[in-house]
Parts: structure tokens; sequence; C-alpha cells
């Protein structure tokens, strides 16, 4: 086991060394002016709300950190310019609490930046978090890079330190139109969908792009349902929802949101022919649990395990993530695991780690696919700093795991939804535990 262990993890460091450009001496001539500690901030909940996605992302941020100091430790490296044993820096990570609180998290960037010295941020997980802790960074000239908030204003207020790494709400939108368009047969009409969005920044943010994108493409947009995050009885959006008799609920989900939202249909007698998840991904697989809901659920992701087998670097990452920390690799630690190594790459391509010239290196970086451990095309930011190569995945539940539905290229199934039209099901007492969506044929194309 150990031996096996050893042979991914020198070939998994060796990939990252390439994609870093740090170990065989990269193209800066001369030797580069960085030389100690190098700290990059993450701000993580790791008390409060959402502990779980706090502590993915600090083991994620410090597994990045392992890899990219490892250098000759492991075979296969040459020497290195700035970092690795015959380097001259080391990358550390410094990790505040957020609390899920985000004055505590513009008040943590600030504490990270002036107070511990990081030449870089990393991390704040939400949208109001990211928006305060982004524009203090701002305030304080730090670059500052998220690979997790997809709220679309981030990248809109013309901030020159703030970069997302991740995919916007824009992208999950399209890659939900997508879908839709791939599960239409020849001849068939398109569904009709119904955005049930939690009322806060990202949920009005994705129903907003939905309902403009859905309609402009021909898609009728049969309601619009808020909920309160948080509420313990969400009923009044889920009859909104079954009123309207969509093909297809879009819906967000906060922490907690899949149970209480699923056991709320439940309630009512009804359950969605097709509901797709945007937003925590564990909240898909709860409300994949609530009888009836089985086969029905897919979810939206930036990143999940099934990926990883289309690329060898995330392949080697997630094995080492399992070995060191006992637990497998989430979306969450792999976010958080990509924001350092590219600040890793921006600093190594800077030749510095002087703020100003680590932001100007992430203007210019230019990273292909198989240098991330996502599913994206690279890494390339735009005059707004949004990374136009990320992507995302769609997964549908299937017999309790699930599997990659789209895009067609990582896609290892294909979509299962009734055709447009079909009467759902009734559930609740009376439906059973075993209920299933009625299967179609409807084809990923």
């Amino acid at each position: 086991m150990i031996h096996v262990f050893r042979r991914a993890g020198a070939a998994g460091v060796a990939l990252l060394c390439i994609a870093l450009a740090g170990c065989g001496g990269g193209d800066n001539p001369g030797p580069p002016a960085v030389s100690g500690e190098v700290k990059i901030g993450l701000l993580a909940p790791l008390t409060g709300g959402n502990v779980e996605a706090g502590h993915d992302a600090q083991r994620g941020a410090e597994l990045a950190g392992r890899l990219i100091n490892a250098g000759e430790a492991w075979s296969g490296y040459s020497d290195g310019r700035i970092w690795g044993p015959s380097g001259r820096a080391r990358l550390s990570i410094v990790t505040l609490d957020t609390k899920s609180d985000r004055q505590r998290a513009a008040d943590g960037a600030a504490t990270l930046v002036s107070g511990d010295g990081v030449v870089g941020l990393v991390g704040a997980f939400g949208a109001d978090a990211t928006l305060d802790a982004s524009q203090r960074a701002e305030r304080l000239q730090t670059p500052f890079v998220s690979g997790d908030a997809a709220f679309t204003a981030l990248t809109e207020r013309g901030l020159s330190w703030f970069f997302r790494a991740g995919p916007d709400a824009a992208d999950y939108g399209g890659a939900f139109l997508s879908l839709l368009r791939n599960a239409e047969q020849p001849g068939q009409e398109h569904r009709r969908v119904a955005v049930l969005y939690s009322n806060d920044a990202t949920g009005t943010d994705l129903s907003s792009i939905v309902t403009e994108y859905g309609e402009e493409a021909g898609y009728q947009i049969v309601a619009n349902a808020p909920y309160e995050p948080g509420d313990a009885d969400p009923s009044a959006a889920v009859a909104a929802v079954r009123a309207a008799a969509p093909d297809v609920v879009l819906m967000t989900a906060n922490l907690g949101a899949g149970e209480r939202i699923g056991k709320a249909f439940q309630a009512s007698g009804y359950t969605p022919p097709a509901v797709v998840v945007y937003g925590a991904p564990a909240e898909a697989a709860r409300l994949a649990a609530i009888p009836g809901f089985a086969g029905r659920v897919s979810r939206q992701v930036s990143w999940s395990l099934p990926i990883t087998r289309a690329n060898p670097l995330a392949a080697a990452v997630t094995e080492r993530y399992q070995h060191d920390f006992g637990a497998p690799m989430t979306a969450e630690a792999a976010s958080a695991f990509t924001a350092v190594t590219i600040f890793a790459r921006a600093i190594e391509d800077a030749g510095s780690s002087e703020r100003e010239q680590i932001r100007s290196a992430l203007v210019a970086i230019d990273l292909p696919g198989d240098a991330t451990i996502m599913p994206w095309n690279g890494v390339r930011f735009d005059g707004t700093h949004q990374n136009t190569l990320s992507a995302t995945a769609v997964e549908q539940d299937t017999d309790g795991t699930f599997a990659t539905v789209y895009p067609r290229d990582l896609a290892t199934t294909t979509v299962n939804w009734p055709p447009p039209g079909s009467p759902a099901p009734a559930t609740g007492a009376s439906a059973g535990s075993g209920t299933r969506a009625a299967s179609t044929g409807a084809r990923n194309g």
C-alpha cells in the first residue's frame, strides 16, 4: 500500500512541478528576488456554519503547500528556482477562521495582510464574505484569488486586485441550458423550467441569469420561487413550484437546504420530474436521499472525484489527499488547492514576492488545462479578472451515486429525465421510499 502510494505521489508532485514551471528553472533569467517564508492567507469558516467546507479548504490549501515545498524530497524533481529544497523560498499557508461571518472575513483579510504579512489571499466562501473581504484586499493592495464564489458581481466592480479562478454564475447558467438542449430528443418540445432559489445574493444572481438566458434561448421559465435561507418551512416556495408544474427545477442550495426542501416537497405529495442543484454538492446528495427523489436529482459542480479520472495530475493529487487526510478530496479542497497553486505559479513568473509584481503576473498568467486539477481548459484572466477558461460539469444521481452527464467529453453516462409534459407522480406516505423517475431515453447528445 505504501509503495503504491509513493509511486503515485511522486508522479503527482512531478506533474505539479511541471505545471508550475518552477522546478526546472522557468523562463526568468538570473536568481529570483524571493527567499525565506512566503505566506498565503486563507479565509475559511472553521467554526460556525459551513464548517466542513472550511476544513476541507484548509486541507486543500495545506496540501498545495506541501507539494510545492516538497521539491527534491520526491523523485523526479530537478532543482527549483524558488520552491523546493534547492529553491530559496518556502510557501506557508496562514488560515483565519471567518466563522461564516462577512464582517469577520473582511477584518480577517486586514489581519492576514497587516498582521501576518501574507502576500496574497484565497478563500472567504460565500458571496457576501467574498465581496467584503475582496474589497478590503483592494484597499490594502493585496491580490485575492477566489476559487469558489460564483456571484457575478464580484468581477463587475472594476477591482484591480481581485481574481476569480472558478466559474461564475453565468457559466453555471449556461451549462444548465446546454444540458437542457442536450437532453432533448429530435422534435421534442423545450422543457418548462422553474427556479427555486435562496433569497440571497447567490440565489437572486442565478435566478436573474437563468431567466434572462433561458428566455433568450426559447425556454419558458414558469416560476421563480424564492425561499429564505435557513427557513425551516419553505412550503410556500415549494407550493409555487408545484402549481407551475415544471419539467425541470433549478434549485439553489446552501447549508441544510437539500433536506429541508426535499421534505417540504414530500409533505406536499409532489416530486418534480427532475431537479438540478446549484450550490453545495452535499446538499444534492441529501435531497436525493429523500424518498421519491432517487434518480431525479442532478448537481452542478466545478470539480468532483469522478472527473479526476481524465486528468493524471488530479488523480495523483486526490490520492495524496486521501492518504494525508483520510478522506476523499472535495470541491472546496480542490478550489483552495488550485488557488494556492495559481499563486505559486504567479510568484514564480514574477520572480518576486512583491504584491504588485504578483498581481501583474496574475494578469498575464496562461496555464493549460492539464496544469490544474480542475475540469477546465486552463487559467487565463480577462479584463475583469474572470478566468475565461474555467468550466462546470453536471452529475446525475444514478443508483445512489453521482455520475457525470455534462459536458460530453467528461460524461460517463447519459442524462435520464422524463420527457416534457410527463406527470409527476405523487410522493409522501402513498408513494413509498422506492419512487423513481421514469426512464425516458433522453440523452446527452
